[in-house]
């Protein structure tokens, strides 16, 4: 049977009002969300700014990202922004805070215009908005760019000092093929206990072929551990080249405490952070500080 005419209207203006209905709840439920188990973005607020960031900043690199709950343009964003957050995992924090709900602390950072980030190097420098186009790739490359390094970069003249000065901290060196220091080496000797705790150096192929020859290294890229107060103890890595696998593994040990300085007899410092070359020579020259 055919519908009256009036009920094929009421039906035809019911699908209308469904399809407005549908229309708007997309408007409305257009947001960014940050979910924990998707994404690697650490959300902050204006209260935990200083726990998070504020008391880390004469160690780490960081960088906020300031967006608007409701904004499309910061929802387009969330994806780039993720593919930074998941890149630097474990090594910058990667943050982000909602200007919807916490307005004055964006306004008193000088937040305006949506999506903003803002990168926070170690002091002291000072922190800045990231002007121009904001894509994963530069946002990345800033960072690791702020990233400091603490390693040492090992030459014929100085291997011997590095082996042997400091002797509570293990050194842990990366002999590699290609000549400059990668980012996750320097992020790893930048971080924040193992700055204190342990010596990273930096080896080549041809500029450290005797270095690689006495620890036996025969392949590149290749990471080695010396411990112990006369380096007697060496050890190969052989788990996979990257930040997380290799600070778990350099973790194992890093304490608490090491390398700091302790008095002396007669109360000042003592001399232990001294290299001693000696140490490791085949045959040691004798000196003054060797007979010792």
């Amino acid at each position: 049977l055919n519908a009256p005419p009036r009920w094929s209207c009421r039906v035809a203006t019911l699908a209308m009002f469904l399809r407005l209905a549908a229309s708007l709840c997309g408007v409305a439920t257009s947001a960014v969300v940050i979910d924990a188990m998707k994404h690697d973005i650490q959300q902050i607020q204006a209260g935990s700014f200083d726990t998070i960031i504020g008391k880390f900043r004469d160690d780490a690199v960081s960088a906020v990202w300031y967006y608007k709950e409701s904004n499309a343009a910061d929802e387009k964003f969330l994806d780039e922004y993720q593919k930074v957050a998941k890149e630097l995992k474990g090594i910058v924090k990667v943050c982000a805070m909602d200007c919807e709900r916490f307005a004055k602390f964006c306004k008193d950072v000088g937040v305006g215009e949506t999506p903003s980030v803002m990168i926070y190097p170690p002091n002291p420098q000072p922190s800045y908005a990231l002007q121009g186009e904001l894509t994963s790739k530069r946002i990345t490359n800033v960072l690791t760019k702020s990233v400091p390094s603490m390693v040492t970069s090992l030459t014929a003249d100085n291997e011997a000092a590095f082996l042997t000065s400091d002797p509570s901290k293990p050194k842990v060196i990366l002999f590699s093929n290609k000549p400059k220091v990668p980012f996750m080496w320097r992020a790893l000797s930048a971080e924040m206990v193992f700055k204190r705790t342990i010596k990273f150096g930096f080896a080549t192929e041809e500029a450290n072929a005797e270095l690689a020859k006495k620890f036996k290294v025969k392949k590149f890229p290749t990471i080695v551990m010396q411990r112990g107060g006369k380096g007697e103890q060496k050890e190969m890595y052989s788990g996979d080249i990257n930040f997380q696998a290799i600070h778990n593994w350099v973790n194992l040990y890093s304490e608490s405490g090491m390398g700091d300085k302790v008095a002396g007899a007669a109360g000042g410092e003592s001399g232990s952070d001294e290299a001693k070359p000696w140490l490791i020579q085949d045959i040691p020259e004798l000196t003054g500080p060797s007979h010792n």
